[in-house]
């Protein structure tokens, strides 16, 4: 007991002999002003690495929005929700987010993993929105639209774990009260030590936060494995760069496919369009021919049902076409003034004699204040016309058909409707027929025939020139086909200068004809000896550059698409030569139906072209332009 006494009674008087010390009191005050400062030093750090990790999440965050939308965009589109809804599922089981669901336009939530359910809720800022989940855990909250071809598909909500964030620095702090503890000699090697293995490799991953932000998704920042938080925060970091980067390099892959199948499908169609339509247009061509000569009534009959046939045919293949063009966003429409009552009185000749067979009247009533011109694409608003009319005839027996031209608003709408007495159809497919591939009855393609491509190209050539149609029909009482477009009057048309006649021969040429196929030889030769013209015929581009260096020539009939050398190629052979022949007049001829067509010919160096089936008067018409403007240059 008195060796226990003794031992309290030094340790006391040591303890004061200690306290009293000067040195004893600039250590103290080295200690806490080094602790102090520490500290402050510490939480300033653990502040800004917390932002870093913010910033980094939001660089994630931009990043992987954009991934999403890389990713959903097309089953979306393509509404394959099965795949979507594994996708978010898997995203969230391989720790890509916290939580993931996607939503379309209206709000509705379409696949959900996480925490999250929908996408209800305040607004999310774009440096994200906190939620405080009920264990305690906080999320971070981030938006992305959902977005493909210019359409709004939805929305996509994801969010991060802000646990890792929190936890590191908590770490951070513990470290430091504890180091603050020891004595001075201690703290100041532990403090440099410190200083020496966070400051460093929080800038480094600072940097490596900023470069994948930027897109630089190759950084891959090294931290000592002495420190363990910031090597682990240092290993995702490299792991999220590497998926990152795999997923980009995946979706170039996939970009790349996509453009490659892109070019092929675009080869495809010009290549059908060309082995389709180039034998139709002999057929039609043919038959042309071969009326005049015919005084065989029963012969008459099979030529003329040959050719209903060969038309119905090459309507087909144009639908197609067109429905492909409009598919992929390529199809143009043109602005020029034309007549309305003009268009609507020459498609009723069209239409009359099917008409006229089915027992039907058809009527036409055109406003008296119609103005006389008006800007627009004739071609296409006469194309969506006899459809509606064809439709009309084809679905009505023994009833009328009637077609209506006026304007509302004041002059600046105009109205075209066609209505009949038809079939009809039931108020549940009055949308649906405006769908591709879709008819009112599936018993309709057997009685009337049809693709079901009509109405759906019809709708999308009328969005395009700026209008709407409309349908309004009951079962067994008829149609009434509504189309609404813009309409601007020409106050005063310009007449075009005063050139040969379309329909007359502009006088006795010499013709070379170069195409591939030898039915469009023959027809070609016929049509240019019917109007007096001589003809050489060649039948690839080699051969046409080789007869235009060896004669004279007035002009070229030039196909297109040819084995060995394309008419393109040959035209600017051609154009290379000098003198004359250089400069002879060459009218393509083509079954091509692609846009930017006209373009690309006259780049090539041609002065005019016409599509096949060929209409005599427009191949006059062609060839007579390309003589003058040759004449006139």
């Amino acid at each position: 007991m008195r060796r226990l006494r003794s031992w309290i009674a030094r340790a006391v008087v040591w303890v004061r002999r200690w306290r009293n010390s000067f040195r004893v009191r600039l250590l103290a005050l080295g200690l806490l002003t080094i602790s102090g400062t520490a500290i402050a030093l510490t939480y300033t750090q653990s502040i800004q690495m917390r932002e870093a990790l913010l910033v980094e999440l939001q660089a994630r965050a931009r990043t992987d929005g954009q991934l999403l939308n890389a990713m959903f965009a097309a089953p979306l589109t393509e509404r394959d929700f099965a795949s979507v809804t594994d996708s978010v599922a898997e995203s969230v089981r391989a720790g890509s987010f916290e939580a993931l669901v996607l939503c379309d336009s209206r709000g509705l939530p379409i696949a959900a993993a996480g925490p999250l359910a929908d996408c209800k809720g305040p607004s999310v800022p774009f440096k994200g929105l906190r939620l405080s989940q009920a264990d305690g855990a906080v999320l971070l909250l981030f938006e992305a639209p959902l977005s493909f071809g210019g359409q709004t598909l939805g929305l996509a909500r994801f969010a991060f774990s802000l646990a890792a964030v929190d936890q590191i620095r908590h770490e951070l702090m513990t470290r430091v009260i504890i180091i603050s503890s020891l004595a001075i000699a201690a703290f100041m090697v532990a403090f440099a030590i410190a200083q020496r293995q966070m400051t460093r490799p929080l800038g480094q991953l600072v940097q490596a936060a900023e470069a994948i932000g930027q897109g630089d998704y190759s950084v891959r920042p090294r931290i000592s494995g002495r420190n363990t938080e910031l090597a682990i925060l240092a290993s995702a970091i490299s792991r999220m760069a590497a998926d990152i980067e795999e997923r980009v390099t995946e979706l170039a892959l996939a970009r790349d496919a996509a453009t490659a199948s892109d070019r092929a499908k675009s080869l495809f169609l010009a290549n059908m369009s060309h082995e389709v339509r180039t034998p139709l247009a002999g057929v039609l061509g043919m038959l042309d021919l071969a009326r005049p000569g015919t005084t065989d009534p029963t012969i008459r009959k099979y030529l003329d049902t040959a050719e209903h046939a060969a038309r119905h045919l090459l309507t087909i293949v144009n639908d197609i076409l067109d429905f492909a063009q409009l598919e992929k966003g390529r199809l143009a429409i043109t602005s020029a003034p034309f007549s309305v009552r003009a268009l609507v009185e020459s498609a009723i000749p069209l239409i009359a004699a099917t008409a006229e067979e089915r027992g039907n009247c058809v009527q036409v009533r055109i406003a008296d204040d119609l103005p006389r011109m008006i800007l627009g694409d004739e071609g296409r608003l006469r194309q969506v016309l006899l459809n509606l009319l064809a439709n009309a005839v084809k679905f009505t027996w023994q009833g009328t058909v009637s077609v209506e031209a006026r304007t509302v608003d004041a002059g600046r709408r105009l109205l075209l409707k066609v209505a009949d007495t038809g079939i009809g159809m039931a108020p549940d497919m009055q949308q649906r027929i405006f769908e591709s591939f879709v008819q009112a009855d599936e018993t309709i393609a057997r009685r009337f025939g049809g693709t079901g491509l009509g109405l759906p190209i019809c709708r999308q050539l009328v969005t395009l020139m700026g209008g709407s149609i409309s349908v309004e029909s009951s079962p067994g009482r008829g149609s009434l086909f509504t189309v609404e477009l813009p309409c601007e009057p020409v106050l005063e048309a310009v007449r075009a200068p005063a050139g040969p006649e379309p329909d007359r021969p502009p006088g006795r040429r010499r013709i070379l004809v170069a195409d591939d196929a030898p039915t469009m030889r023959v027809l070609l030769e016929s049509l240019m000896t019917r109007d007096g013209h001589a003809c050489d015929l060649v039948e690839d581009g080699n051969e046409a550059v080789a007869a235009v260096r060896a004669r004279d020539y007035d002009a070229v009939l030039m196909d297109v698409q040819m084995p060995r050398l394309d008419g393109l190629e040959a035209t600017r052979l051609i154009r290379r030569e000098e003198g004359p022949r250089g400069r002879v007049p060459i009218v393509f001829v083509t079954a091509s139906a692609m846009a930017g067509d006209e373009e690309l010919f006259l780049a090539a160096g041609g002065d005019g072209y016409v599509r096949k089936p060929i209409a005599p008067d427009s191949l006059r018409g062609a060839l007579a332009k390309a003589l003058d403007r040759r004449l006139a240059g």
